[in-house]
């Protein structure tokens, strides 16, 4: 087996002075991120951002710094940290070559200026835009009280009927409900264990009686007094009975007692008076849905196409009626889902026996309804009609002259 020698005392020195030139050259990984060392916040809060918007050339271009700023603040690889450094610092040179008078650097800035402000407008319309188009979509699904209510129940008051109904309503009957469920079940359990209690304590109580009775039979004589009493008080002391038994009823009594109260709270609940405020508020939502009503079918009648009378017009009779109509009939059928009163789609109406607003109306238009009108209408047809038959019998025979 060889032996290992030992160092030589120079060898070991050339070893210590190399471990001391190479050891400050070994990378410390920090124990922190280095976005919370100093060394790095410092010179990028204190020296770059400062500088950069100390020396902006407009207000357009600070402001995308601090965008830029604001949008990389959350950077945790060290990677992309460095590259936005430089990237930063690549700026600051510039904006100062632009201060200290370079034309190249000038134009350059300034087209860049020229350029962010035209997307900062761009960007400001689009949010206007979305804005709006938020705004409508709300009002779409605006919640609209038509006079009608919730009647009062144990979840709820009376309540205004909301079209569409809001959300956080609907939620808090269901939570109410839910809630109601679950104290009737705890409500049992606790009455089953108040059950179990009382048991147990006339079984204690029986079993104390007995225990007492057989220990003055097989103690009689023996021990002294105290011995005696010490065996008593063991045999007779109550776990569950007597004033033991009060003490374990009183959590559930407690309890019991805030259930009877929840249970008291809706029936008051449910046997409130109507606000006299939410009834009025009612009843003129109410006039207000005839008078809406009233002039929508107003409008629709004058021409103006809703989205009731698409409705209307898609409709159709069912699918086993439909099949067995005829074309006259169901062109009927549709000139009667019309808004119009006049023209051909007024006389269908009245000949089908249809109400309508104003049955004279198709008359009207068609000036059949006044005398003067109707002989006139009569002559210039026996007119038009003698015209044709003249220029028929001149097509017939053109060269008879």
């Amino acid at each position: 087996m060889s032996v290992v020698p030992i160092p030589l005392p120079c060898s070991a020195a050339h070893r210590v002075r190399i471990a001391s030139v190479i050891s400050p050259l070994k990378r410390v990984r920090p124990r922190v991120p280095f976005y919370k060392l100093s060394a790095h916040r410092v010179p990028t809060l204190w020296s770059l951002y400062r500088g950069l918007l100390r020396h902006a050339p407009g207000e357009n271009i600070r402001f995308r710094v601090r965008m830029m700023f604001r949008k990389n603040q959350h950077t945790v690889k060290a990677q992309s940290a460095k590259e936005q450094l430089v990237m930063g610092h690549k700026w600051l040179e510039f904006f100062k070559r632009a201060e200290q008078g370079d034309i190249k650097f000038q134009n350059v800035l300034s087209r860049y200026e020229r350029m962010i402000a035209t997307k900062r407008e761009k960007t400001a319309w689009k949010m206007r835009i979305l804005e709006a188009f938020d705004w409508e979509a709300k009002l779409r699904s605006r919640p609209i009280f038509k006079g009608s209510f919730i009647r009062p129940s144990l979840d709820n008051k009376l309540l205004p009927r909301l079209v569409p109904q809001p959300a956080h309503i609907t939620g808090m009957i269901v939570r109410r409900r839910i809630a109601r469920e679950r104290r009737w079940e705890q409500r049992e359990i606790l009455k089953s264990w108040a059950k179990d209690l009382q048991d147990e304590g006339l079984f204690e109580d029986a079993l104390l009686k007995s225990a007492t009775v057989d220990t003055d039979r097989h103690m009689k004589g023996q021990g002294s007094h105290a011995e005696k009493r010490a065996r008593e008080h063991l045999v007779s002391a109550p776990v569950y009975s007597g004033k033991a038994q009060s003490e374990w009823r009183v959590p559930f009594l407690k309890r019991l007692a805030e259930l009877k109260e929840c249970t008291s709270r809706e029936i008051s609940r449910h046997r409130s008076a109507p606000p006299t405020e939410l009834l009025l508020q009612g009843k003129q939502a109410r006039r207000e849905k005839v008078a809406n009503k009233t002039s929508q079918r107003q409008r629709e009648r004058s021409g103006e196409v809703t989205t009731a009378i698409i409705r209307r017009r898609r409709s159709a009779p069912p699918a086993h009626i439909r099949e067995l109509m005829t074309p006259r009939q169901l062109l009927v059928d549709r000139a009667m889902r019309e808004a119009s009163e006049g023209g051909w789609s007024g006389a269908v109406k009245a000949q089908m026996g249809v109400h309508m607003h104003m049955p004279e109306k198709w008359k009207a238009e068609g000036g059949w309804e006044d005398e003067e009108k109707k002989k006139l209408l009569d002559d210039m047809e026996r007119e038009i009609r003698a015209e044709n038959e003249r220029r028929r019998k001149l097509g017939a025979f053109p060269f008879s002259e």
